[in-house]
């Protein structure tokens, strides 16, 4: 118990010194936190505009869907916060527009404001190959419905209804029904120029969870948690920079915090080595002081 005890106090007293490593990025994240949510107050204010007068989810998902399609172009955006890789915020596409994946992420991140679930798909043209197209799937009232920004392109079924990933593999309502949109639009329409395999879902995942050992070993988690991956939607924080950055900032700084307890709880010594030194002055010293002073 004594043994516990000294090693409970030297991390205590080492805490103070890790704090102040863990705090910065701690107050780094709370600075990106709060632009991100002043971000997400024009998504919502857009958002609201936009399905002002809807009152069905499907509705809604479609109303963004052709307001992103309008709004900018569709060259890919090449802004960024902080961090490149991450690519542009919504609220950069929202300025300046996007390709499929920059408009896909606007979509997204509107109907999250609306509070209507959805992340973004990527449609491979087989198996083993690369990414060619990126659209989002999202909840609505009876399911999930596919929506593309880049098309102006969703896929009802006729009843009200509509379909998703699941019911778009393996089928060819997609490129079916992008024939009968290129054929009612006419010759003008951007839809002119869309190719079957961007309506091809046969191999459309929100998450590749084969691309590396970590996402393996992710989907094995998810799986022996009694999650199927392949149902999963692509988790916003993915493709929203900010709130991407403000939670690795955060798990950094908790990491900081705990690596120091289990490192000065496993060896006490080497917290006293760095542990500051001041003089002491023996007791009695002032007094002997001004004892001296008016001798």
């Amino acid at each position: 118990m004594r043994l516990v005890g000294r090693r409970l106090l030297a991390w205590l007293y080492s805490t103070r010194s890790a704090a102040i490593f863990a705090a910065i990025p701690a107050a780094c994240a709370v600075g990106i936190w709060l632009s991100w949510v002043n971000d997400n107050a024009v998504l919502r204010e857009k958002a609201s505009a936009v399905t002002a007068s809807l009152t069905s989810d499907s509705a809604k998902i479609s109303a963004i869907n052709h307001w992103v399609y309008r709004n900018q172009g569709f060259a890919k955006n090449d802004r960024f916060f902080l961090v490149p890789a991450l690519g542009p915020t919504p609220n950069q596409v929202l300025a300046s527009g996007g390709d499929c994946g920059d408009k896909s992420r606007l979509v997204s991140a509107m109907l999250w404001q609306l509070r209507i679930n959805s992340g973004l798909a990527q449609i491979f043209p087989c198996q083993d190959c690369g990414p060619i197209h990126a659209v989002v799937e999202a909840e609505y009232e009876a399911g999930r419905m596919v929506v593309d920004p880049i098309w102006d392109v969703d896929y009802p079924t006729g009843d009200g209804k509509f379909l998703g990933i699941q019911e778009l593999a393996g089928t060819r309502h997609g490129r079916e029904h992008v024939a009968d949109l290129q054929w009612r639009r006419g010759a003008g329409d951007k839809v002119q120029l869309m190719p079957e395999s961007e309506a091809t879902f046969d191999f459309a995942v929100a998450v590749n969870w084969q691309k590396n050992a970590f996402s393996r070993a992710v989907a094995f988690g998810l799986r022996w948690l009694g999650y199927d991956p392949a149902q999963l939607l692509r988790p916003h924080f993915l493709e929203d920079p900010k709130l991407a950055l403000a939670l690795f900032l955060l798990i950094v700084a908790g990491m900081l915090l705990i690596t120091n307890f289990i490192l000065c709880f496993l060896f006490p010594g080497a917290t006293r080595k760095f542990r500051p030194s001041f003089p002491r002055q023996p007791p009695g010293s002032v007094v002997l002081g001004l004892h001296d002073k008016r001798g």
